[in-house]
């Protein structure tokens, strides 16, 4: 018996289980492909939100968990001779 007609007849017979496989392939990948596709929109939409929330943002000062008071951003203000605008503003002075 050639290889050919080997695979042939093999096709024919389990072709019941062939085709459950070609269908479960083939809905995998269309779940990989819509949830990769998925993914890459959300994150443009995040960096997109993030950019346009920051504005004109040039600076940003890093505390590493600390927190300063809304004076600070005046101080700097005056000191750099610029716009400083605190994120988290006092609770006494808004």
């Amino acid at each position: 018996m050639r290889l050919v007609s080997l695979v042939k007849k093999s096709l024919l017979f389990y072709w019941r289980t062939n085709l459950g496989v070609i269908l479960a392939v083939m809905t995998s990948t269309a779940i990989l492909t819509g949830a990769l596709l998925v993914g890459d929109s959300v994150r443009h939409s995040l960096r997109t939100m993030a950019a346009s929330r920051l504005g004109k943002t040039s600076l940003a000062l890093v505390a590493n968990n600390r927190f300063f008071s809304a004076a600070l951003a005046d101080k700097l203000e005056k000191e750099l001779k610029t716009t400083t605008t605190p994120v988290f503003p006092d609770a006494k002075n808004p």
